[in-house]
């Protein structure tokens, strides 16, 4: 089976238009990160996720929860740091 000159050409056509899509929400998503809010951006996954992690916040450990979110994600100390800041337990 082969592909037709026409519906390979609107496939392309089709591929151009969703990069140019997907660099226009980039450019958004790095506004709204730089934005001038101050908070930073923190993945929050769902908390069944890292119940050790939550178990040493709820303990008040906040570093050992720091350094098991870490341990668990490859996550940056800034990062782990405002995840485990930001957990509501």
């Amino acid at each position: 089976m082969t592909v037709s000159d026409t519906t390979f050409e609107a496939l392309r056509l089709e591929v151009i238009r969703l990069s140019g899509r997907v660099a226009l929400l980039e450019r958004e998503v790095n506004f709204l990160l730089n934005s001038h809010s101050g908070a930073p951006y923190v993945d929050k996954p769902p908390l069944a996720d890292y119940p050790e992690v939550v178990k040493l916040k709820r303990e008040g450990k906040i570093m050992d929860a720091i350094q098991a979110y870490r341990a668990q994600t490859n996550a940056s100390l800034s990062d782990a740091k405002n995840y485990v800041e930001m957990l509501q337990v």
